[in-house]
């Protein structure tokens, strides 16, 4: 009992006191004040037995709310001020210290739905250094503000998924490294539990992204590099390939053009590692439009072109300026032609059907 050292037994009393707000108090008293052990009863239901000292809780005491939630622990000047156990009336628990009424400084909240904080409190919230561990198995170790994530921090999944890096308001937000169970790695920028901005993505099967991401999704100008040896650089949108990029393959041969749904669209130049070029138009990886293909041999071809095949009217010069002028269908000469040799004389005239002469 907190008594001033020259009190003694015979200055103690037992009896009530009636505090300014209707509270009724029972117990030890001195010079008329409650002064030692004792409990109150207050207007609206609420109880607490404990130590006090000039008529205030002063102590170790316990504190009964009328709605079922009760504190267990010590008190300054009538506020819940030291360590204490708390218990609220939707059956979360918390064990640690107070300051002036509040949650302040180290504490335990155990969770009603299974769920531990254990770190740091200010003003009844998580601020600071804490860890929580969910029932689902899931960990957050790090910083806390406002009760939310803040700060730099890890969050570990059950299902063996890690983020370490920056957080904002209980989303990842800034640097960050995602870790993912399949062995994929993800370091970079983060908006709103998204990558977004700059950032590298390994896949555990060897293949690299190293470049921009808007809400999660490759978008802008970025460097995929295969494990195979291939290499593409150039514009994302959503993940894919498109806009203009440069691919290279391993074998040596290089496309430069557009690009759309991970395949050559629009103008492109395609260098083969043989040697052959096409500069012209492409849909959905194969050429189509108007384009020139020309052979390591010296032959060269103006014209059409329809799912990857000659088609419709085109010039064909061999290495030597001879000119074939006519039509094609499916990569075959097919329809009226003209040849000529390389001073434009010319040489020959007829019709082909399905690459055979039928006319001339």
């Amino acid at each position: 009992m907190l008594f001033p050292l020259a009190l003694s037994a015979q200055q103690i009393k037992i009896g009530t006191y009636t505090f300014p707000d209707g509270a009724e108090y029972q117990g030890e008293m001195f010079k008329g004040k409650p002064w030692g052990q004792g409990t109150t009863v207050f207007k609206n239901g609420d109880t607490h037995q404990g130590q006090y000292v000039k008529g205030r809780r002063e102590g170790k005491g316990i504190y009964q709310f009328a709605d079922g939630e009760k504190y267990d622990g010590d008190w300054t000047a009538d506020q819940q001020n030291g360590f204490g156990t708390y218990f609220f009336a939707n059956n979360n628990k918390y064990v640690g210290l107070w300051y002036r009424d509040y949650q302040q400084g180290q504490g335990t909240m155990y969770y009603f739905n299974g769920d531990v904080y254990k770190g740091n409190w200010f003003q009844d919230k998580r601020e600071g250094e804490g860890t929580y561990t969910y029932a689902t198995g899931d960990s957050y170790v790090g910083m806390w503000k406002g009760d939310k994530k803040n700060g730099k921090g890890t969050f570990v999944w059950s299902d063996g998924n890690k983020y370490e890096g920056y957080w904002k308001d209980n989303l990842m937000n800034g640097k960050g490294t995602y870790s993912y169970a399949s062995g994929d790695v993800y370091s970079g920028d983060w908006v709103n539990n998204l990558p977004h901005g700059r950032g590298i993505y390994h896949f555990n099967n060897g293949d690299k992204y190293e470049g921009n991401y808007v809400k999660g999704e490759r978008s802008g100008e970025g460097i995929f590099t295969f494990i195979n040896g291939n290499k593409y650089v150039g514009n994302f949108k959503n993940g894919e390939q498109n806009g203009e990029g440069t691919f290279i393959w391993k074998n040596g041969a290089v496309y430069v053009g557009g690009w759309r749904n991970n395949q050559p669209h629009g103008h492109g130049k395609y260098t083969m590692s043989n040697g052959d070029v096409y500069d012209g138009s492409w849909k959905a990886g194969e050429m189509d439009g108007e384009g020139i293909l020309r052979l390591s041999d010296g032959t060269k071809f103006k014209g059409t072109f329809k799912k990857g095949k000659k088609e419709g009217y085109g010039i064909m010069e061999d290495a030597q300026g001879n000119r074939f002028e006519g039509n094609f269908h499916e990569d075959r000469k097919d329809g009226s032609f003209v040849e000529k040799d390389k001073t434009g004389k010319i040489i020959r005239k007829g019709i082909y059907k399905n690459g055979v002469i039928t006319q001339q």
